[in-house]
């Protein structure tokens, strides 16, 4: 296993996308997003975040973690 450092923090955008993708996909909605990060057709942002956090971020993240900070 690669060693990576950790994900910079999540930008306002980048949460705003995420929230916003979560909202209008539901449950599944990290699959589907894992999917569209796999075939490139994710909107911009959602891809950025792609590049800068690692598809296997993605499988750890969770939403309500935006909201514990402090």
């Amino acid at each position: 296993m690669i060693d990576r450092p950790a994900p910079e923090a999540l930008t306002p955008d980048q949460i705003t996308a995420l929230v916003d993708y979560a909202r209008q996909h539901g449950r599944s909605w990290k699959s589907r997003l894992a999917r569209e990060w796999r075939a490139v057709s994710a909107s911009a942002d959602l891809h950025r975040l792609r590049n800068t956090h690692d598809p296997a971020w993605l499988t750890t993240f969770r939403l309500d973690s935006l909201t514990r900070k402090g």
